[in-house]
């Protein structure tokens, strides 16, 4: 029963939090004409049709949805066709409706998080957990690999991504020529924006597997090690760190004296710290990979993967307001499932949380 009531409560502050942020988001509209603004409300259902001209009509939109009311009135319509309808507006630089964008640009994001993050977050908490390791039975003393794996996460940690793409662009791409740019190479995109392909998932590697094309899949795959190198250099380290710094204050804590003292294996004992630092460990992954999910804009931009986060350079280079609105309604969409995931995750590493 107290996990029940604590997930409602943590829905409703994810509920609560949405509703701030769009407060926030929608503010930021107020400063444009209501014919300008017209495009953040107008909704598919409505205006959809074939041979339907949008901004012939806009006038006569700003008018349905009360563009010309106090502003409360605009923020409680907007609110209505987001939730009901699910309406974030239409881009004029696409031609294209933000939610259909969205569902186009988000897969290719997908697909790099879904590669990067499980090496980012297992492999920054076995590396940090090995130094901390490493770092505690030295008793203080320094510890030459504790010592290499400090530097070697703060360096690359300290080296922008961009200057990571592009080094790797010098060598791997226009040096060694062993992959291209984008998500695919010419011959498997033709493949692809062809009949033959069947776009299941939108994440190339793994519709290759279900069109049965291995060399379609081998291809995705081969451009995706660059991209995923890159945001592994940068957020790897991250998790390294936090989980070196949180299970050192573990290890430090009198249970574990007296684990040690009851004669427990180092393994049970390193196990129990390992459990008991999670907490801090989880908060900072969540954090990363929501950030992953909304958009990889440097990573993308570079790599001329067309992502969200490539969607929102673009957005801003043309000044398509209605897509960056709505690009930012969704980014504040995914972390707050990501929070509320990693909340419901609390209560199984430490069910005081529930209390």
């Amino acid at each position: 029963m107290r996990l029940v009531n604590f997930i409602i409560r943590r829905l409703a502050f994810a509920f609560i939090t949405l509703l701030v942020l769009g407060f926030v988001i929608f503010y930021t509209t107020i400063f444009f004409p209501p014919v300008e603004r017209a495009l953040i409300f107008v909704s598919p259902f409505a205006y959809s049709h074939p041979g339907f001209d949008i901004y012939s009509r806009l006038p006569d939109i700003a008018r349905r949805y009360h563009l010309d009311d106090p502003f409360y009135v605009q923020y409680a319509v907007w609110l209505k066709g987001v939730f009901t309808e699910g309406t974030l507006g239409y881009s004029f630089y696409y031609n294209e409706w933000v939610t259909v964008i969205i569902a186009k640009k988000f897969p290719a994001t997908l697909e790099i998080v879904l590669y990067s993050a499980p090496i980012i977050i297992f492999g920054g908490i076995k590396l940090g957990a090995y130094s901390a390791r490493r770092a505690h039975e030295r008793k203080g003393r320094e510890d030459p690999i504790d010592f290499i794996i400090r530097v070697v996460t703060t360096g690359t940690y300290s080296v922008p991504s961009f200057f990571s793409a592009l080094l790797l662009i010098l060598i791997f791409c226009s040096s060694l020529h062993w992959v291209g740019l984008g998500r695919v190479g010419m011959n498997a995109d033709m493949f692809i924006h062809s009949r033959k392909w069947i776009p299941y998932t939108g994440l190339y590697t793994i519709d290759a597997l279900l069109n049965g094309q291995l060399w379609v899949f081998t291809d995705a795959l081969s451009h995706l090690v660059l991209p995923v190198i890159t945001v592994t250099l940068s957020m790897l380290p991250i998790i390294a760190r936090i989980t070196r710094q949180s299970m050192l204050g573990e290890l430090s804590n009198q249970y574990v004296i007296m684990a040690k003292a009851k004669g427990l294996r180092k393994g049970e004992v390193l196990s129990h710290a390992r459990r008991n630092s999670m907490i801090s460990i989880l908060t900072i992954s969540s954090i990363i990979l929501a950030s992953l999910l909304t958009g990889l804009i440097v990573t993308e931009y570079t790599f001329n993967i067309g992502g969200l986060g490539f969607s929102v350079v673009r957005a801003a280079q043309k000044y398509d307001f209605p897509l960056l609105v709505g690009l930012a309604v969704f980014f504040c969409f995914i972390f707050a499932i990501v929070n509320f995931a990693v909340d419901i995750i609390y209560t199984y590493i430490d069910p005081r949380v529930r209390l």
